[in-house]
């Protein structure tokens, strides 16, 4: 009974942490909300301008929230000027198609990053949980530890190429509606999806082994 009361703390500690580490659910919300508002205005109005707009004043707003509340503002900040980059690529070139080129460029880096970095043995799983669990980069040397952040890395990674290649089609054809559409089911829905199929490996593998003082 001892022992599974320890792992159901164990969990529940692990998934306080990375919950966290977005900023709580109110994070996840600041990042994706406003390209879903995009997504929707342009949709239905077919107008760039309004569209870019509302993004951005629900990041800013979202923002002003924190700030009132006197919470942390990171994630809120990080939104914002993500839909502002995302904006000014869109407002540059005139076409919203450009408003999800950051995103499909971050998307094909980010494939690149995990891939490397999990053949080098140094997963970007391990090395962001590291010092989120108090371990710091001591897990390299358990190898049940290593082998878990290398195949959870490469399960996110699967991820961002699956979206690649989902969404790098629609760029080039110009299909805006369907392009905004896949950004949203490709999200956070596939992302949590794959999250959770991470934790699962994580979460067998033997207990984080603290750093030496």
């Amino acid at each position: 009974m001892a022992a599974q009361d320890d792992e159901a703390a164990r969990v529940k500690a692990y998934e306080a942490s990375i919950l966290a580490a977005y900023g709580g659910r109110r994070g996840l919300a600041e990042i994706g909300l406003p390209t879903m508002v995009f997504v929707v205005i342009y949709t239905a109005t077919s107008k760039l301008t309004p569209s870019l707009w509302a993004a951005v004043a629900v990041s800013a707003v979202m923002a002003l929230w924190r700030l009132v509340k006197r919470e942390k503002v990171q994630n809120a900040i990080s939104g914002v000027l993500g839909v502002v980059v995302c904006a000014v690529f869109a407002r540059h070139t005139g076409q919203a198609k450009d408003f999800y080129l950051p995103g499909v460029l971050l998307n094909v880096g980010e494939a690149v990053l995990f891939g490397v970095s999990a053949l080098v043995r140094w997963p970007v799983v391990g090395v962001v949980l590291g010092p989120i669990t108090g371990e710091m980069m001591a897990w390299r040397e358990h190898p049940d530890r290593l082998r878990a952040f290398t195949r959870a890395t490469w399960m996110l990674g699967a991820m961002f190429v699956f979206r690649v290649l989902i969404e790098v089609p629609l760029y080039l054809a110009n299909q805006t509606t369907a392009l905004g559409a896949a950004k949203v089911l490709l999200g956070y829905p596939l992302y949590l999806m794959v999250a959770f199929m991470c934790w699962q490996v994580i979460r067998k593998a033997p207990p984080p082994a603290r750093a030496e003082a």
